[in-house]
């Protein structure tokens, strides 16, 4: 019975992946090429959705952490905005280790000076891009560990793009780019912005990478227990004496940029709602760090923590959807190679 089943799956991978058209911009990138070619029943593979959430994403780094630590094998990341980030790096082969201390060096010190070549913008965000250059330099999709993508929105058409191919940061930077208040960036031709306008949590870009495998999405606008917002965080940290912040913080800039970010907030939290319930990823992973504002000063380790313990309390659901029965279902039912791209996803130049 092993080895019938073994030889089933075989031949069905075999003779669905080979006859599969690459589409223009969102064909599967060389290591999903290879692990699409799978030879026998894989237990506790996955594959990530991450969402958006400005300072929250750090909290994907104990979702990670957590998730290696029970030897569950990520086989494709789908990320937007922060989950764009932390997952373009994790793709890498950067460690969660890694990653941390690369926030906690970052600290405080964020730079929001804009480049010379930037898009019109509140704020830029040269330390960030440092720092990314530094990690990623020139590397491209198919020089990732983990098959890995982006989400992006067309600033003119509204089309999602999905960035599978070129130059990962060139990706992270347009995923991570909120209008208005980040640089937009051109690729392509097109001149792209946070791909969490259109969709907060890509779990559709993740089953179509991996249709074999079970999506894990992760949200990040769970408020913790009891938590009432009684003003509107500052988006952004300033540093220096109280008396001065206080101040800035009443300038009539600062005061609109709170509001623009909290009804972004609201925004991004219900559309989160709405995917998880149309495109139903098998398990939700929902760290309680929705508090959290845009840009605000966090404790790392707390957010970490708090990705770590949301993974913990969904562990037997993500174990039971990765098992080899369930893995086998998705097979029988063909479901085994990305289809073509929907309509909806729009194409770069």
């Amino acid at each position: 019975m092993k080895c019938f089943l073994k030889y089933t799956i075989e031949s069905t991978t075999y003779s669905k992946i080979t006859d599969t058209k690459e589409p223009i911009i969102h064909g599967y990138n060389k290591k999903l090429r290879e692990e699409n070619q799978v030879k026998e029943v894989g237990y506790m593979e996955i594959t990530l959705a991450l969402g958006g959430g400005g300072m929250r994403g750090v909290a994907h780094i104990g979702v990670l952490r957590a998730l290696e630590n029970h030897g569950f094998k990520i086989r494709a990341i789908a990320g937007t905005s922060a989950g764009g980030l932390v997952g373009a790096v994790y793709a890498a082969g950067y460690s969660t280790e890694k990653i941390e201390k690369t926030v906690n060096d970052m600290g405080a010190n964020w730079s929001f000076w804009h480049q010379s070549n930037d898009q019109p913008s509140l704020l830029g965000i040269s330390g960030l891009a440092n720092t990314l250059s530094e990690l990623l330099a020139d590397r491209t999709f198919d020089e990732l560990k983990i098959p890995f993508a982006a989400t992006a929105v067309s600033l003119y058409s509204g089309e999602e793009i999905i960035l599978t191919k070129g130059k990962v940061i060139d990706a992270v930077m347009a995923t991570i780019a909120v209008p208005g208040v980040f640089p937009s960036q051109e690729i392509g031709g097109r001149v792209l912005i946070d791909g969490g306008v259109l969709d907060p949590v890509p779990v559709q870009v993740a089953r179509w990478m991996r249709p074999d495998l079970p999506v894990v999405a992760v949200i990040l606008h769970k408020t913790p227990e009891g938590w009432v917002p009684d003003e509107l965080p500052l988006p952004i940290s300033i540093p220096g004496p109280s008396s001065i912040i206080e101040r800035l913080t009443k300038l009539r800039p600062v005061q609109a940029l709170k509001i623009f970010t909290r009804a972004s907030e609201v925004s991004s939290k219900h559309l989160s709602e709405l995917s998880m319930s149309l495109y139903k990823p098998e398990v939700i992973v929902t760290p309680r760090v929705g508090h959290i504002g845009l840009l605000q000063n966090i404790n790392a380790e707390e957010m970490i923590q708090a990705g770590m313990d949301a993974t913990e309390d969904v562990l037997n659901q993500i174990e039971s959807e990765a098992n080899w029965m369930k893995k086998l279902q998705r097979m029988v039912k063909g479901n085994v190679r990305p289809s073509e791209k929907p309509e909806i996803w729009g194409d770069l130049d």
